[in-house]
């Protein structure tokens, strides 16, 4: 009995002596750091000088919440080179990647090449559907947005390659992708430039500004086809979309290049341009280069910040020094633009679809059509409109810019892939507009700085 009580004793000890242990490894567990995610800050140590070089170090130090690299790609000449090592450094450090900052012009940080070759129409006895361009090749950074291709397959991509030779190559981004396309000397500037732009609008509720000059028109309709000013009107107005509920909303389609200096002048704004320009400018008209933004007026717009989303024209070019894009970062005050780097035809621009529609009430048969504005189930018939709507839904759930912008992408490219065999018997004609939306995904870059 004594022995019992003894044995008793010492095993209530024992349970007494190990019970704060065991407490103190569960607190441990629970108030232990979270793995940080893996950011990449990719740059060119012969491409910036040291003031450059001292503000890219500043700006890393503002990103809390991930495991910051630095990456010199110096010794790669080429994307898939510069992409591999990207690759395998990540397999080495292990962990997830939260997105990757490129500084500097392509020639600088190398850009994948993309080359324009689609089968949009099906073929006939004339010619079997294939549009190619042999002359010219495209820049896209879009193929650093995730690490799971051979990049033997990323030498001058193309959408025909992708659909049509089933190239095994994963387009649906996983972590979001920028470029500050600049080169040595005009870094820390815009660095400097990007950080006064936070401070300013910092809480504030910044206008959109809309200037559009579309070029698709068609009889009977109130707007052009290709016409974002009226769409982002209805993303406001129309119940079933409902946004830019706290944001100020300004459009204009006359006196573009007059009002752009005018809104300028007001304030901070968010820009948004649609045209069918080129990297030297957007213009008035589709079949002349005139211009009511171009890079000498683009430098001169330098009364206060402003952000930029330029749809349906290649403002950012060959990510190189001679372009709109460049030349709104270095020598006006554009901040963070989105915009294109291959030329666009505003392929599915609709905001207007000829459907069927039930019989008017007085009328008999039942083969009635009309143009019916484009509704969410409608964006998704490959509709690039329908990037442009989930930007602006998350832009208001609160998501940064970049942030929304990638989160487009994704559901831009899930439902585009999704759609790759799916043709589309639109205004008389059969297309594969998924097509075009696989090219918008390649050309669509955010030129700028992530978010810290």
């Amino acid at each position: 009995m004594n022995r019992f009580r003894c044995n008793s004793m010492i095993l209530c000890i024992l349970i007494l002596i190990l019970l704060p242990f065991g407490s103190f490894a569960s607190a441990a567990e629970k108030t232990a750091t979270p793995v940080k995610d893996n950011y990449y800050f990719v740059y060119n140590s012969s491409k910036v000088d040291t003031k450059d070089l001292a503000a890219i170090k500043q700006y890393m130090a503002k990103f809390k919440n991930t495991k910051n690299i630095s990456f010199d790609a110096k010794g790669y000449a080429t994307a898939p080179k510069l992409y591999d090592a990207l690759k395998a450094y990540q397999k080495k450090v292990g962990g997830k990647v939260a997105g990757i900052q490129i500084f500097g012009l392509a020639s600088d940080v190398p850009s994948f090449t993309y080359v324009h070759k689609m089968k949009f129409f099906p073929g006939n006895a004339e010619w079997n559907g294939i549009e190619e361009n042999k002359q010219d090749k495209f820049v896209s950074d879009y193929l650093y947005s995730n690490f799971k291709n051979d990049s033997k397959y990323l030498t001058d991509v193309s959408v025909y390659g992708i659909v049509q030779e089933k190239l095994p190559i994963i387009v649906i981004p996983e972590w979001p992708v920028s470029r500050l396309p600049l080169t040595k000397g005009e870094i820390a500037k815009y660095i400097g430039n990007y950080d006064t732009f936070r401070k300013q609008t910092a809480g504030k509720s910044v206008p959109t500004v809309v200037l559009s000059s579309p070029v698709e028109f068609q009889k009977g309709l109130d707007t052009a086809q290709d016409d974002i000013a009226f769409f982002m009107n209805r993303l406001k107005g129309d119940k079933e979309f409902s946004l830019f509920k706290n944001t100020d909303q300004r459009i204009y389609y006359k006196d573009l290049a007059a009002n752009l200096a005018k809104e300028n002048k007001i304030g901070v704004m968010d820009l948004v341009v649609g045209s069918r320009g080129d990297s030297g400018g957007a213009s008035l008209k589709k079949e002349s280069m005139k211009y009511f933004l171009d890079l000498k007026s683009v430098a001169g717009l330098n009364a206060n910040y402003y952000t930029a989303f330029l749809w349906n024209f290649d403002a950012a070019g060959a990510l190189n020094t001679d372009s709109l894009v460049h030349d709104g970062l270095a020598k006006g005050k554009m901040i963070n633009p989105i915009a294109h780097t291959v030329p666009q035809f505003g392929r599915g621009n609709f905001n207007y679809l000829w459907l069927h529609i039930p019989t008017p009430e007085g009328e008999t048969g039942d083969d009635w059509n009309d143009y019916i504005a484009v509704d969410k189930e409608h964006l998704e018939w490959d509709n690039p409109f329908f990037f442009v709507y989930k930007y602006y839904e998350a832009i208001g759930s609160g998501k940064t810019r970049l942030q929304s912008f990638f989160e487009a992408d994704v559901a831009y490219a899930a439902l585009t892939v999704a759609n790759k065999n799916t043709p589309r018997f639109l205004f008389g004609y059969e297309g594969m507009y998924s097509a075009n939306s696989l090219e918008n995904l390649f050309s669509l870059h955010y030129l700028g700085l992530a978010d810290y």
